[in-house]
């Protein structure tokens, strides 16, 4: 196996990444693509920046530096930055999402983060979802894409890459897929007059976007999003022209590592059509999975062309991403 190989199929991974990981030297050789920050990274602002700076000293072209800063219950940084609403509170009061957005970039920044995994555009369509719950803007689509698209504007305002999820929907479910793998049954013609909508809405010129771990029957029976390429070529990238990074949700999330594996999932979104392959808690793991990429391409089972386009979409995002800002 080649290292420039090896090298490009590292590229297309996002990892989490804990204080003691940093010494370990089984991957710090490896050249991911980004780096993804969780409650464990994350008891001040301050201490956060320390640990961006050390990421993004190791390369010549700046990491994704990303975290989900949600507002409400989803918050991984919350000492020393603004208090945020959940979405549910904000509801379709796009003028406040907006705000709420710029003033996360700002404390994102400070912090070292360029990329936020927020906002979440599924719908709040059954009363006993979980996962998603007050994550949402709400029940109508047309009012989630309008807060969401605002939201998002506020971030990318502040210099934050904003990434809309979870695609194609996780709001008609009420299995949470980091436990188990939720299958939805809804018609077709449901899913696009309801929850696709805002995610068509805000297609075309979204930078970045993350997909669910749901079976959707009437779009691909039997095979998660994140590995369907019916879903995330044929419709997302086909249909609704969504040109940007197209990051999986976590791998090791019940949803695909007990159906598939971690690693082997991992190939097969980028198949599909993904294009980052986000590992939350390993980076061993994420080693793994760079190394069985690089074999899939070897072996004849991942297209070089295909690995090749991926790595491309997040070179150019990477170019952009802004640098941080003062503490």
């Amino acid at each position: 196996m080649s290292v420039s190989l090896l090298n490009l199929a590292a590229s297309v991974v996002v990892t989490g990444v804990r204080e003691e990981d940093l010494r370990d030297t089984r991957w710090s050789g490896y050249p991911f693509g980004g780096f993804i920050f969780f409650d464990r990274n994350t008891g001040s602002l301050a201490e956060l920046r320390a640990l961006t700076d050390r990421l993004r000293a190791r390369y010549d072209l700046a990491p994704i530096l990303a975290i989900d800063q949600e507002g409400g219950r989803v918050m991984r940084l919350r000492e020393g930055v603004a208090p945020m609403p959940c979405a549910a509170e904000i509801g379709g009061d796009a003028e406040l999402a907006e705000r709420i957005g710029t003033r996360c970039a700002s404390d994102l920044r400070r912090a070292g983060c360029n990329l936020d995994f927020a906002p979440v555009v599924d719908l709040a369509v059954d009363p006993k979802n979980v996962v998603i719950g007050d994550r949402s803007f709400g029940s109508d689509p047309h009012v989630v894409a309008g807060s969401a698209r605002a939201f998002a504007r506020g971030l990318e305002g502040g210099g934050v890459v904003a990434t809309y999820k979870h695609f194609p929907g996780h709001g008609a479910t009420a299995i949470d897929s980091h436990h188990a793998l939720p299958i939805i049954s809804l018609d077709e013609g449901t899913l696009r007059s309801r929850d696709l909508v805002p995610f068509a809405a805000v297609a075309s010129s979204a930078r970045a976007m993350m997909t669910a771990h749901v079976v959707v029957t009437a779009l691909d029976p039997g095979v998660p999003a994140t590995l369907s390429s019916r879903i995330l070529t044929t419709l997302l990238r086909g249909e609704l022209g969504f040109d940007g990074v197209c990051f999986t949700d976590c791998l090791q999330m019940q949803a695909v590592a007990s159906e598939y594996g971690s690693v082997e999932g991992a190939w097969r979104a980028l198949r599909a059509g993904a294009d980052a392959l986000t590992v939350s808690h390993d980076p061993t793991l994420a080693v793994a999975i760079a190394q069985r990429v690089a074999r899939a391409v070897e072996e004849g089972e991942l297209a070089p062309e295909r690995l090749h386009e991926a790595a491309g979409r997040l070179e150019r995002l990477r170019a952009l991403l802004q640098p941080p800002l003062p503490i």
